[in-house]
């Protein structure tokens, strides 16, 4: 500043020589706010010469101010018109050239640019410009220019070689990075600096080929260079997850902060959290480390969150309060303090602590912004707690498409699909401010809700919301599966192989969802063609595939079919039939009358196959109502034992046991069953929740139970509609046995129609102590 002044009472300060040393001053200095400093020295000056330009220039492309360096280059082009001293030289074009790299959007100007200097002729020659640009490109993703500029050059240098070897590194083409620097080596005979060992380094870890790192460790090594390459040595072994070749390298070395801070980020890609923790807290400048790269952080509680690593987390907390206490918070950037606390609060409530992620939002940060409420509110959704959700959504001072698909979503996993979807139409009205377009998810969850609730015509408006809000729909293999699945459960299955033939991709869940939508509504062979042609396509189906499988062969008596395709389940893809496959698998041998045999196969399960907690109770159930089919009141007793030797089932083995006798007419022993199952202090079983659903209504019969033979038993249609109007659905009657309705037990709906001919769909519900036949 003392300088300035002296300039400035000499008349100085507008001569461009002196003007050039003190904007260079100012540069170079720590003064607050220099580079503006800087440019107001420039515009004092009224004639302007090329070192002038290019001193300001370079700075704000050594600021990363990418913009302001491109607009003074304009002007300086623009001035060189009427003033020769101030016409642009290679400097000015080196500095303009790393401007552009730090703004890829801007690259066809260097393309521009570059093509003006090869025209003019200022390029032959000249390397630090050529190499200038070879950096342009490789920075800018333009790799292939970056190579044609590297091979029309005349002569390199290291720097040059240097470029375009981490240009293909950087760019994800690492072999040919690889070969550019063997023909460095051994052909050119340059001779790799630190640098280029570094870039090769990085691109073996990048790559996970240890081999090669291991041999350029050795040339490191021989040349001398492996103390100043260590932490890229380090970082190699880490990626390629030799984590004790890693440590190996920092033996004794690894005080400095960049060390630290490559082990610490080493431990992390390796999912080595608790170590990465340790090592942290071990540390004297624990602080420094979490202030240097704030990153570590939230790699850190996010995957607490996923293992519900409670206590790792609740160390990672602690570092970041002491970080917040200790250090000058001014410095912190809000950001950073945002996502972090939206970490925190994420992982408190996966890890079901739920009590102290409120903590944090309501105490740690005051500040609440838009991803902290959305944290929250995801908290309260994955924990089950709806009503605390729609009580902070309320309470929201904004609401994002992810705090409106949050709700939506936890609407659906509740079981609310009818309120998710209003509130969708709430969200498209307006009326909480701003109208919002729905996304890809937003969309996903609202067809979700379409498909439990089965309506047809609310999935074929929101189909219309994403043709008009997703231009790009059918590359969506989400929305595309979400839609056939919509379609499938709807029961419009033409529609739905329609629709999936057009999906550009399909993946597992796609083809399921397909199978699924045909196997539930009796259309075996359509399903099984289906997975057949899964299959030699070379897609490798998973469990929820062989249950939509298996569910087919069951609808349609595919007996042998079932069998076959269990065994290849286990042999063929190495699934291992969890008590879904099982209990299809007994409810086709039931259904075909083969009791004896889905007996014997239970008995052998239970104990070989499903000793790891898993449930049997679906299964013995499949069984016992197939005994009630066929009136097989021995099997059925022994059945109902074993359910009874666990205190769950003994509602639903009572309730099911006295419906066998019901079904063969013994009615003493159903009162008997009764009577001891009151002695024993059970209530009766609730009856079981369907929801019906018509074009304009949606309501809930209470049905205790469902019995079906076959599809003539459906009685007339107005007896159906009278157990929607009224409500009730006492089917089965002690004594005696009504048809008033039908359904199938592996589905979740019936179509049939009320006495006025409009659709009516059944959907069943949960049933409480009772088993819906099929």
């Amino acid at each position: 500043m003392s300088r300035h002044a002296w300039f400035i009472k000499l008349g100085l300060d507008t001569n461009p020589v002196y003007a050039t040393n003190l904007i260079s001053n100012y540069v170079s200095s720590r003064v607050p706010n220099s580079l503006s400093i800087a440019h107001k020295v420039f515009d004092q000056v009224p004639l302007k010469d090329t070192p002038l330009w290019t001193s300001l220039i370079s700075a704000y492309a050594r600021s990363n101010q990418h913009h302001n360096a491109l607009q003074l280059f304009s002007h300086m082009v623009d001035q060189s018109q009427s003033n020769p001293n101030a016409r642009p030289n290679h400097f000015v074009f080196t500095a303009v050239a790393r401007a552009i790299a730090s703004a890829p959007q801007h690259v066809s100007l260097g393309q521009t640019l570059h093509a003006h200097i090869i025209k003019s002729g200022f390029l032959t020659g000249n390397i630090i410009v050529e190499t200038a640009f070879l950096d342009l490109y490789s920075k800018c993703g333009v790799i292939e220019c970056a190579r044609k500029v590297f091979d029309e050059m005349p002569s390199r240098n290291l720097v040059t070689w240097n470029a375009v070897i981490s240009g293909y590194v950087q760019n994800g083409q690492e072999r040919q990075g690889f070969e550019l620097f063997y023909r460095m080596k051994c052909r050119e005979f340059d001779v790799p600096d630190e640098y280029s060992i570094a870039t090769i380094l990085s691109g073996c870890g990048y790559v996970q080929d240890v081999l090669m790192g291991m041999q350029v460790h050795g040339y490191a090594f021989v040349s001398g260079f492996e103390s100043s390459c260590r932490n890229s040595l380090a970082n190699m072994y880490f990626y390629c997850s030799r984590v004790a070749s890693a440590e190996k390298v920092f033996v004794g070395s690894d005080r400095d902060l960049v060390s630290k801070l490559v082990k610490i980020r080493g431990y992390v890609f390796n999912h080595m959290y608790a170590v990465a923790v340790k090592y942290i807290l071990s540390t004297d400048n624990a602080v420094e480390i979490l202030v240097t790269d704030q990153t570590i952080i939230v790699p850190l509680l996010t995957t607490c969150a996923k293992m519900h690593l409670l206590n790792v987390g609740k160390q990672v907390h602690g570092l970041f309060i002491t970080l917040v206490d200790s250090y000058d918070t001014a410095r912190l950037l809000k950001e950073s303090k945002v996502i972090i606390g939206s970490a925190l609060i994420d992982m408190y409530s996966k890890c079901g602590d739920i009590g102290k992620a409120r903590k944090v939002f309501e105490s740690w940060l005051p500040e609440r912004h838009v991803p902290v409420w959305n944290s929250l509110l995801s908290g309260y959704i994955n924990n089950g707690l709806i009503e605390d959700a729609k009580a902070l959504f309320e309470d929201m001072p904004e609401k994002t498409i992810v705090s409106w698909t949050s709700m939506m979503t936890g609407y659906v996993q509740k079981d609310l699909p009818r309120e998710g979807l209003n509130l969708l139409a709430k969200m498209y009205s307006g009326q909480e401010g701003s109208r919002l377009e729905g996304n890809c998810l937003t969309f996903v969850v609202a067809l979700e809700a379409c498909s439990r609730l089965t309506d047809l015509d609310k999935g074929k408006q929101i189909h219309a919301k994403i043709i008009r809000a997703l231009p790009d729909a059918d590359d969506n293999v989400a929305v595309g599966t979400a839609l056939v699945d919509m379609y499938s459960k709807s029961g419009n299955l033409c529609y739905t192989l329609r629709l999936f033939d057009t999906m550009e991709e399909k993946n597992v869940v796609s083809w399921t969802s397909a199978i699924m939508g045909f196997a539930v509504y009796g259309f075996a062979f359509q399903a099984l063609e289906l997975f057949q042609r899964m299959v030699n396509i070379g897609i490798k189906p998973n469990e929820v595939t062989f249950t939509a499988v298996l569910t087919a062969c069951s609808h349609c008596g595919l007996v042998n079919e079932g069998m076959q395709y269990f065994t290849q389940m286990r042999k063929r893809y190495g699934l291992t039939p969890d008590e879904e496959h099982y209990t299809c698998l007994i409810d086709l041998l039931g259904r075909n009358g083969r009791l004896e045999e889905a007996w014997d196969l239970v008995e052998g399960m239970e104990e070989n196959h499903l000793s790891d907690g898993c449930s049997t109770g679906a299964i013995w159930a499949a069984l016992l109502g197939a005994c009630q089919l066929y009136e097989n009141v021995e099997i059925g007793k022994k059945v109902a034992e074993k359910m009874m030797e666990k205190e769950k089932q003994i509602s639903t083995a009572c309730v099911a046991l006295s419906n066998v006798y019901a079904a063969a007419g013994m009615w003493n022993e159903v009162y008997g069953v009764r009577e001891s199952w009151r002695r024993k202090g059970h209530a009766d079983g609730q009856p079981g929740l369907s929801r019906i659903c018509t074009q304009s209504h949606d309501r809930r019969a209470k049905i205790r139970q469902i019995s079906l033979r076959n599809e003539r038993d459906i009685g007339p249609r107005s007896k159906v509609f009278e157990a929607w109007k009224y409500g009730v659905g006492q089917i089965y009657h002690i004594g005696g046995k009504s048809k008033n309705c039908s359904i199938y037990k592996s589905q979740n709906w019936l179509r049939v129609w009320d006495p006025k001919g409009q659709p009516m769909c059944l959907k069943k519900g949960r049933p409480r102590c009772a088993w819906v036949q099929g």
